[in-house]
This record gives structure tokens, sequence and C-alpha cells, in this order.
């Protein structure tokens, strides 16, 4: 008669403790967790290179209605604050520069949260604004021309969340774009008590970035 097999070949299998598993379980979490941060991390300096490729194409659209028309166009509303913004009503956002792009750019989010406040940190809000302003002798003399400010609210990759602090501009070490006029006093920080005192103005306030276009 035939020995059955008893399915044993050598030593005996010997399987995992529960500690063993554990530490199995903790790596593949921590691995895990590194790529989902690397790739939303990667995802977020996406939507940034998008969003500065897309107020590069309105600057350089601006600057052609300037060349036809010998100035910028007026802000149109809905408004926040006069402003005029892509997620308030998209289809309207800019409509003026069809004749130069075949389709207005919008943040690739485009939107806003019930938090929104106008001066301080904006987490989660996600949107570009345009105004057009008159010549202000009181907190911007050293411009004696209509000008417009154009800017993205958000930045995700290079502005951290909780900044700007409430009432304050971006700190200076934030090498982004900024429209700014004014005299700010020797510490250079325009802070909203003196912007409201017709001292100077920092649009770092409301946007991560921002740029001005005098006529």
């Amino acid at each position: 008669m035939k020995e059955i097999f008893s399915g044993r070949v050598g030593k005996e299998f010997k399987g995992f403790t529960l500690i063993e598993l554990l530490v199995v379980l903790a790596i593949i979490g921590l691995i895990s967790s590194f790529i989902f941060v690397t790739l939303g991390s990667a995802r977020e300096r996406g939507r940034d290179g998008r969003r500065l490729q897309d107020v590069n194409q309105i600057i350089k659209a601006l600057q052609l209605y300037w060349s036809d028309n010998g100035k910028y166009p007026k802000h149109t509303c809905p408004c926040e604050k006069g402003w005029e913004a892509s997620d308030i009503n998209p289809e309207q956002f800019m409509e003026y520069l069809i004749p130069y792009l075949s389709k207005i750019p919008l943040d690739p989010i485009n939107r806003r949260v019930n938090n929104y406040k106008f001066f301080g940190p904006r987490p989660e809000n996600y949107f570009y604004a345009y105004q057009s302003y008159e010549a202000f002798p009181s907190y911007c003399p050293e411009i004696n021309k209509p000008f417009v400010v154009i800017g993205i609210s958000n930045l995700e990759s290079y502005v951290s969340a909780d900044l700007p602090e409430n009432g304050m501009p971006l700190p200076l070490e934030i090498n982004l774009p900024r429209a700014i006029c004014g005299d700010p006093g020797p510490d250079g920080i325009c802070t909203v008590e003196e912007y409201e005192a017709n001292q100077c103005r920092d649009w770092s306030q409301i946007f991560d970035y921002s740029l001005m276009l005098i006529e």
C-alpha cells in the first residue's frame, strides 16, 4: 500500500504572529500615506501651474484690449465687494475678453465656502478676480492714472492655508507677484487699519497672486 502524502516537506510551515502582522500593516499604512500625500501635492502643483498660465493668458488678453481701446475694460457684475469673480457667475466672468480668448479661463476648482473672509486666510476658496480702478490720490498717490488688478484667490502649493494672518498681507518672503501702492511706513507692512486710513494698499491681503496694470 502506498503511503499517503501528508503535504509536509522539510520544516513545518509557521504562520505570522500577531505582532508581525501588525508591523506589516503599519508599514503598508505608512507607504500608502506617503503615496497619498505625494499624489495630493502633485495635484496641487498641477492646479497652481494651470492657475498661473490662466492669469498669464488673461493679462495678455487685457493688453490686447488696451491696445484696441486705449483703456482697460470696466469690471462687470455680479461682484464681491466690487470684484468681478470667476465663481459668482462663470459665464459672465470677463466676457468682454471673448474677442481675444476662445474661452475665458476659470479656476480649476472655482468655488468659495461660506466662511470666506475678505481679509485673512482663505482655505477652500478658489477663484480669479478682476477690478478696474480710477486714479487714487488717497492711498495710491504715486499712481495718477486708471489701473486694474487681476488676482488669484488661492495658490495651494505656494501659500500655506493659514496665511495671510487676519488683516495683514502675505509675508514678504513669499515671492509671488503682488499689487501694492502707497506708503506702509518703515516696517513695510500695510495693515487693514493703514489701508482704511488711506495710507497704503496691499492686494496680497485678499489674493495669493495679484498684478496691477496701469493705463
